[in-house]
């Protein structure tokens, strides 16, 4: 596992560049978020993720640690793949992505090219326990508190957004989610236990 990468730029593309280090040249893969800090022949500290597939292995690389958990975060969701990350890492910077994440704003999300209203619904679906417990950097501050306040008061609305996109109807939805509303759920296990009761 290549942790990071210090060197300096050779080539900028425009979603890809080339790092040299040790007279060896790598191919990152990138956002352009990234990219336009980067300048030719000027050393620079790349964190990296390597994505392995069958018939490929790729260097994903952004230029703060901060950039590429939210990459690690949003591959993580199981309709996402770095092409997909990587386009809503170039649209919305990280502090965008997570504030996004945590008010259910799926308009934001789908700014990205290839994100539609069911995968940003799906992001926030699961990733918003987790996000809420990262720091947030931005000139919209959001207190760990407010993060309480936003979860606990917007957790019902947020799965009936998620279960509208994933096709159910209004009214079946709206049955199940008024049963489970005063019940200490987190956000993941209403939208679980409401998809058994639906079935």
């Amino acid at each position: 596992m290549i942790s990071y990468i210090i060197g300096e730029i050779k080539y900028i593309g425009e979603d890809n560049f080339v790092i040299e280090n040790n007279n060896i040249g790598y191919f990152i893969n990138s956002s352009f978020n990234t990219i336009k800090t980067l300048e030719i022949n000027n050393e620079f500290k790349i964190f990296t993720k390597m994505n392995v597939r069958e018939d490929d292995i790729s260097l994903f690389g952004f230029s703060s640690k901060d950039e590429l958990e939210v990459f690690e975060l949003l591959t993580s969701v199981s309709t996402i793949g770095p092409k997909n990350a990587i386009a809503i890492l170039s649209t919305l910077n990280v502090d965008k992505i997570k504030l996004a994440i945590v008010n259910n704003d799926i308009d934001t999300l789908t700014k990205a090219k290839g994100i539609g209203k069911k995968t940003a619904s799906r992001i926030i679906l699961e990733l918003v326990d987790k996000v809420k417990k990262m720091a947030i950097n931005d000139d919209i501050s959001i207190s760990n508190q407010d993060f309480d306040n936003i979860t606990s008061n917007g957790e019902i609305e947020v799965a009936r957004e998620a279960l509208l996109n994933l096709g159910y109807q209004r009214n079946s939805i709206d049955k199940v989610l008024s049963s489970l509303k005063d019940s200490d759920l987190s956000l993941e296990e209403i939208i679980k236990e409401s998809l058994k009761r639906m079935i």
